[in-house]
C-alpha cells in the first residue's frame, strides 16, 4: 500500500480506442454533388472554387485537428454532482455488502482544475483491504477504485485533492526537450530537487500532480520476483510465468506487446537483484475494459487531452511494473 510514504498504494489502452472526431467532408471536384445538378466540367470547378474558398484559414484547420486529435469526443455521462460524486450506474458509491466507499480522510484540500489522469495499482488484494487502508488517519489514496472483475468504485470527491502521485520526475527529460541548463540539473540525480523544479512549473511543461490529477487505483498485489520463464506467441507478443518468493506463488501474463515484454524482463531483473522492488499483477480484461471507460468519460467531462493521462510510474519514482499492462486507449 504505502511507498515512501506518498502514496496509499503501491502506486502505468482492450477495447477500440476514443471515437474519431467527425470527419470534414471531402472537396473538390470528387465532392457528392447534388443529386440536380449535372456532372459538366463546369459545375466541378464551380462547385470545387466554391469549396475552397469555404475552408477555415489554416490556422483554423490546425487548431481544430489538434483539438480533435487531443481532447476526447462526445459529452460524459458522469453526472457529478455538487459534492463532487459521480450518479452513474456502472461507478458504485457502495459495496455489495453496503460499505459506504468514499473515504472522506484520503481528501484533502478543494482542487479547482483538472488537467490529467494517473493510473496505478493498489498492491494490496481487494477492495475491502483497500477501504480498509483508506479509512486510517492521514491516508492517502486515489479518486476511483477499479475491482478485478472491473467493478468501479468512486472512493474521494473529484472536487478534492489525494495524495496518490508523489514527487514529480522531469518531464522535459522523459520527453528530451530540456533546455541545456536544467538537462545539467537533472544530471545531479537530486529528486527532491527535481521535484521542486517541476512543481513550479504550468501544467503541461509538467506531470500531472496531487493538486491538480485525478487517481485511479487497479486492484492487483506485487511480488518479488525469483525466476521466470517466457514464450512467444505466433503474432509475436510474448508470455510469461514468474515464480516469486512468496510460498512458490506465480504470476502469469499474456500476449504483452514486444515493448511490454522488454519492460518486463527489466522489471524482474530488478525485482530480483533489489530489496523491495516488486512485480505487479497483470491487470486484468475487465478492468482494462472499464479503465478505458472511465477514462475516457473523465476526459470528455474535464477536456483532458490524450496525452495528459499517465501510468504512475511514468510521473514519479515508483516501480516500472506497476499498471504496466494497464490499457486506457
Amino acid at each position: 500500500m504505502a511507498m515512501n510514504g506518498i502514496s496509499s498504494t503501491a502506486s502505468r489502452g482492450s477495447l477500440q480506442s476514443l471515437p474519431d472526431a467527425p470527419q470534414p467532408q471531402p472537396t473538390g471536384a470528387a465532392s457528392p454533388q447534388p443529386a440536380s445538378s449535372t456532372s459538366t466540367p463546369g459545375n466541378s470547378q464551380t462547385l470545387t472554387r466554391m469549396a475552397r474558398d469555404a475552408r477555415p484559414p489554416l490556422a483554423q484547420q490546425q487548431a481544430a485537428a489538434a483539438n480533435a486529435k487531443g481532447a476526447a469526443t462526445g459529452a460524459s455521462q458522469l453526472n457529478i454532482d455538487d459534492k463532487g460524486h459521480v450518479q452513474h450506474e456502472r461507478v458504485l458509491l457502495k459495496t455489495a455488502a453496503g460499505r459506504e466507499t468514499i473515504s472522506p480522510k484520503i481528501e484533502r484540500m478543494e482542487m479547482p482544475k483538472v488537467n490529467g489522469l494517473i493510473v496505478h495499482q493498489t498492491n494490496s488484494p481487494s477492495v475491502s483491504s483497500t477501504l480498509n487502508s483508506y479509512a486510517q488517519d492521514e491516508a492517502n489514496g486515489a479518486h476511483f477504485l477499479i475491482d478485478k472483475d472491473g467493478t468501479i468504485y468512486q472512493t474521494a470527491s473529484l472536487k478534492r485533492k489525494t495524495n496518490h502521485v508523489g514527487p514529480l520526475r522531469s518531464r522535459c527529460a522523459q520527453e528530451k526537450s530540456c533546455s541545456p541548463e536544467e538537462t545539467k540539473l537533472n544530471e545531479k540525480h537530486n529528486p527532491t530537487k527535481e521535484n521542486q523544479r517541476e512543481s513550479k512549473k504550468p501544467a503541461g511543461e509538467r506531470f500531472p500532480s496531487n493538486s491538480d490529477s485525478i487517481g485511479i487505483e487497479l486492484v492487483g498485489m506485487a511480488y518479488k520476483a525469483k525466476s521466470h520463464q517466457e514464450t512467444r506467441n505466433p503474432d509475436g507478443s510474448f508470455n510469461f510465468l514468474i515464480t516469486t518468493t512468496t510460498d512458490g506463488k506465480t504470476l502469469k501474463y499474456e500476449n504483452l506487446s514486444a515493448d511490454a515484454a522488454s519492460q518486463m524482463r527489466h522489471e524482474i531483473k530488478e525485482s530480483k537483484t533489489k530489496d523491495k522492488y516488486l512485480v505487479f499483477e497483470q491487470v486484468t480484461a475487465q478492468q482494462n475494459e472499464s479503465l478505458q471507460w472511465l477514462t475516457q468519460q473523465l476526459r470528455s467531462e474535464f477536456s483532458i487531452p490524450e496525452s495528459e493521462v499517465f501510468a504512475h510510474p511514468t510521473v514519479s519514482r515508483k516501480t516500472g511494473s506497476e499498471a504496466l499492462t494497464a490499457r486506457w486507449r
